[in-house]
């Protein structure tokens, strides 16, 4: 197992909770102005994180199912990243229904939770209104599904499906910066985005650390594509998510991997982190409508304390809560998923959990 990336996925979780307290920690506590941010306010940019990782990770066990002699179809591909997602989710909009509904005053927005708005989220198609999901981080879910679906069509139609989804996304990204092709398409500019571009830089670097520059076929061809797309963002959009965060985040993936190729005795604090960052998928999930309590009890509990303060407690109160949802609610639905339908082989060791964050959406 890639204990590294996994440390990365806690390390982008954690992030991504404090990002989040960090902006609503002037709700409760009295924040002057001059209080340094420590950049916090870029630590929602997990997410990015979390797209090269499930790019590099997709590719990894996919090559390494190859490897065995199980190369996995399209079907169940696509099944074991549904297993993966829309449980968990599921329980986590339905939760937070509930509480709109028992707790109005804090989570109730008029027209929020529309039967349509509902369906849109568990379908994961809201960007088709232009809204955030029910559970608003459950935005990067719909980029997540876009290219799980997208990898499993492709596993249908062609022969080599990782040049086919790198030329494709790389293709799409390149679109979407023609003068009034985003104008013209309104909100489904999602499928355009320059954010697709990070589960590509995934991918490829993911090829590099498995296969090495020439032990894929194609891999000239398809670090070629990405060239051109990273070439018109920076003539076109210089400042884009993809460009100054995707890019850095593919060099933390890959240091990661080497990371965990060269040290293969990893210390009981790194094997911690570890598990916590099997966790990082309820972690996400769970700070949507924790963060809110979390922060107002540490500010009830200490008035008087500092910014910086509430954020550290209040992101060790969602990130125990995370690990608890992990233990009591994702790993048996898991494993409920599992004995439906005719049996499996059992995972191999390098199969990960594949995991989430999320930021407020730019």
């Amino acid at each position: 197992m890639l204990v590294h990336i996994q440390i990365l996925r806690f390390l982008a979780a954690s992030a991504v909770v404090a990002f989040h307290v960090w902006g609503i920690a002037p709700d409760h506590i009295d924040v002057p102005a001059d209080t340094p941010s420590f950049g916090l306010w870029h630590f929602g940019h997990g997410v990015d994180l979390f797209f090269v990782i499930s790019g590099f990770i997709i590719y990894y066990a996919t090559h390494a199912a190859a490897a065995r002699g199980k190369k996995l179809t399209p079907s169940a591909f696509l099944r074991r990243r549904v297993e993966r997602i829309v449980p968990l989710y599921a329980f986590a909009i339905l939760a937070m229904t509930t509480l709109a509904v028992l707790l109005p005053a804090t989570f109730g927005t008029p027209g929020w939770y529309s039967q349509s708005h509902v369906l849109k989220s568990l379908a994961f198609v809201s960007f088709t209104d232009g809204q955030m999901p029910v559970v608003f981080v459950g935005w990067s879910l719909e980029y997540e599904m876009f290219f799980y679906l997208s990898l499993t069509l492709l596993m249908m139609l062609t022969q080599d499906a990782w040049r086919a989804v790198v030329v494709t996304f790389c293709g799409l990204a390149m679109i979407g910066q023609i003068p009034g092709v985003a104008a013209a398409l309104g909100h489904y500019t999602f499928f355009t985005d320059p954010l697709i571009l990070e589960f590509i830089f995934g991918v490829l670097a993911g090829i590099l650390f498995v296969n090495g520059i020439s032990g894929e076929r194609h891999t000239g061809a398809m670090l070629l594509a990405a060239t051109c797309a990273i070439a018109v963002l920076l003539v076109t959009d210089p400042t884009s998510r993809a460009l100054v965060y995707g890019l850095p985040s593919a060099a933390l993936v890959a240091g990661a991997a080497w990371l965990s190729r060269l040290r293969t005795q990893a210390s009981p604090l790194e094997r911690a982190c570890e598990r916590l960052g099997d966790a990082s998928y309820s972690i996400y999930l769970i700070q949507a409508p924790l963060v809110v309590f979390a922060a107002q009890g540490v500010a009830a509990l200490f008035p008087r304390i500092h910014p910086h303060g509430l954020v550290a407690l209040a992101s060790v109160l969602v990130i125990a809560a995370g690990l608890a949802l992990n233990i009591a609610i994702e790993r048996p639905l898991l494993a409920l998923c599992r004995r439906i339908g005719p049996p499996r082989a059992a995972q191999h060791a390098t199969e990960p959990v594949i995991q989430f964050a999320n930021s407020a959406r730019r």
